[in-house]
């Protein structure tokens, strides 16, 4: 048994404490296609904070390294422990603790589902908006960790603008207590706003407060499916030119479509093609008829145009595009990056994508939220990664950053630079030293 194993089983419960290798194994990787897999040395998984506090003083007292985890549902190595240490866990951390629908405020630990969140709203007439791909499986905390995104973010926003409040402790052991139910707060710098997608670097989460906003009660969902690319992508851009802000705006490119299509069963008679998917919502019929009007004569270009308004048909809708990654991570080892670029920019930024592909030989598939210009392009990798630099090139060019909600993680770090000057990384990497001088949380992410 090493040095460290002995520290850990004197100072914690074998009920929070894994140290046997085989058990610590789906804890040694995410969901990152490229199948990394790095071994801790053991995994923490605390029922209350006193735990969290007494590992993050061993673990500056002894050097080790402690690597916060939600669900483990990253595609970039986030919660990853490359340097080994100790994963802590906070998947037994899953209380929802109160739900003030008077303050619209709900008042949770990190390790809930987030899908959870509005099954445990639905009969108060309240709902969190953001909605990952991975709902049913990512944890809050985690989404807060990357500042996750989702289908419904083109509308309602990212996981940023609701989250009011977390109570977090820094690397040092120290707690602290951010935020409240209130709207507005100009008390000095936005310390809340900073642990919000650093990704595990600067503090681990016990406690997080999210807003919650009135659900409409009517919603359907369309389906536009072109022939031409262009004319999906162009369609896209020319609803919002025209004031038509739907909930959802969804873009799957043939190539996804085709994937997703050979493994699905439940849709079989959707034709093959560039997909715009599209969700409205409102408080009365007579809104969702004005959307519908609006949406038919803006798509006219449109090869078809389907309309599901039964809630059985919406969510065979939205598994078909939730599961477009899966599919997608089937097909051969695949390099996941999710772009964003002025949305105005999107018909040319995946054109141009498109044409890498052709010259590469290799497949590219783009989909994702066009609405608020965040595509998901995975490659299938040649094992040439200079790819990837190639792609990095057009949406810099394009004004666009290199991660739209996934985060930077250990996999994108060396292509931090195509987003970020060297003064801000130095920045960043200066706030990293004043909240952990030691080192100790999830080294070795966010940039070299």
């Amino acid at each position: 048994m090493t040095e460290l194993e002995n520290i850990l089983k004197n100072e914690f419960p074998e009920s929070s404490l894994i140290l046997d290798r085989e058990a610590m194994e789906p804890y040694s990787r995410d969901e990152t296609p490229e199948k990394l897999v790095f071994y801790p040395d053991a995994v923490l998984r605390p029922e209350n904070t006193e735990e969290i506090k007494k590992l993050l003083n061993l673990a500056n007292s002894y050097k080790f390294p402690v690597i916060p985890r939600g669900a483990g549902t990253s595609r970039c190595g986030g919660p990853l422990p490359v340097r080994g240490g100790v994963v802590v866990s906070t998947e037994r951390m899953k209380k929802i603790i109160d739900i003030d629908t008077k303050n619209m405020f709900v008042l949770l630990e990190p390790g809930v589902i987030t899908g959870e969140i509005n099954r445990t709203l639905k009969e108060t007439g309240l709902f969190y908006p953001p909605d990952p791909a991975s709902i049913d499986s990512c944890s809050i905390g985690g989404n807060v960790a990357t500042n996750a995104g989702g289908p419904h973010c083109l509308k309602y926003g990212v996981t940023r603008n609701y989250v009011y409040g977390l109570d977090v402790f820094t690397p040092d052991g120290s707690e602290l207590d951010l935020g409240g139910k209130v709207l507005k707060n100009t008390t000095g710098y936005s310390l809340l706003n900073l642990f919000i997608g650093s990704e595990g670097t600067l503090g681990i989460f016990t406690k997080i407060l999210l807003r919650i906003i009135p659900e409409p009660v009517y919603k359907s969902l369309v389906l536009a499916i072109f022939n031409n690319l262009n004319q999906a992508t162009e369609g896209a851009i020319e609803l919002l030119r025209r004031g038509v802000i739907p909930d959802a705006l969804e873009f799957i490119d043939r190539d996804c479509v085709m994937a997703k299509k050979s493994q699905e069963s439940e849709l079989p008679d959707l034709k093959v093609g560039n997909y715009l998917l599209i969700e409205i919502a409102g408080f009365s019929k007579e809104e969702i008829d004005r959307y519908l009007g609006a949406l038919g004569d803006i798509l006219e270009n449109a090869e078809d145009i389907l309309v599901a308004d039964q809630p059985t048909q919406m969510e065979a809708l939205w598994k078909f595009r939730r599961g477009i990654s899966e599919a997608i991570d089937t097909e051969n080892l695949i390099i996941p990056e999710d772009i964003v670029v002025p949305r105005t920019k999107v018909p040319e930024v995946i054109m141009l994508i498109k044409k890498i592909a052709k010259k590469r030989k290799t497949g590219i598939y783009t989909f994702g939220h066009i609405g608020d210009g965040n595509i998901h392009v995975d490659i299938v990798s040649t094992g040439d990664e200079s790819i990837v630099e190639e792609i990095l090139s057009i949406v810099a060019d394009a004004g666009g950053k290199i991660s739209g909600e996934h985060g930077i993680g250990w996999t994108k770090r060396k292509y931090l630079h195509y987003s970020r000057d060297k003064k801000e990384i130095e920045l960043m990497r200066k706030l990293k030293k004043t909240f952990d001088p030691n080192n100790i949380l999830n080294p070795d992410k966010l940039f070299i």
